[in-house]
């Protein structure tokens, strides 16, 4: 269904990658499970101000973990010959930017997600909603295989 606007020639131009986040990319996600979960152990009286209970501080990390698994297997990054993509498993979904539409492609990363090898992925196209793909691992080396692509459909 997605190919069916091209010729041979041009499904065999840039090979189809799929990429989703790394598992790093959640550090601080990972950090508020542990505050949830051990929290009101090590500092009783600060938990209570706050009203976190060792049962609440449980239920709040489970939920974290939940959050982190979702938005792990939840959507994946996709690049073909028919462009960039970006899927949702949960509800269905996909945004996709042709070749011919992307204006530029940016690494955005912090100095946590520098550290940890990770970064964002911005491809934004000539007219409308950038796409952003979150907690790449080797942010450079994604964004040479997007640029390369670009070239090759270019040139195709």
């Amino acid at each position: 269904m997605k190919d069916e606007y091209m010729n041979d020639a041009e499904k065999k131009t840039v090979p189809q990658k799929i990429f989703t986040s790394s598992w790093s990319a959640f550090y601080l996600y990972y950090v508020a499970i542990v505050i949830c979960w051990f929290g009101p152990h090590l500092n009783p009286t600060f938990a209570a101000r706050i009203f976190l209970t060792p049962t609440v501080g449980f239920i709040l990390g489970l939920l974290l973990v939940g959050g982190v698994v979702y938005l792990k297997y939840g959507q994946q990054y996709e690049m073909d010959a028919a462009g960039v993509r970006t899927m949702w498993r949960y509800p269905p979904r996909e945004q996709l930017i042709r070749w011919q539409d992307i204006d530029k492609i940016q690494v955005r990363a912090g100095l946590t997600q520098t550290l940890l090898g990770i970064g964002n992925i911005a491809i934004k196209p000539r007219q409308g909603e950038e796409m952003i793909w979150y907690g790449i691992e080797s942010p450079k080396l994604i964004k040479t295989f997007l640029e390369r692509g670009m070239d090759e459909s270019a040139a195709g």
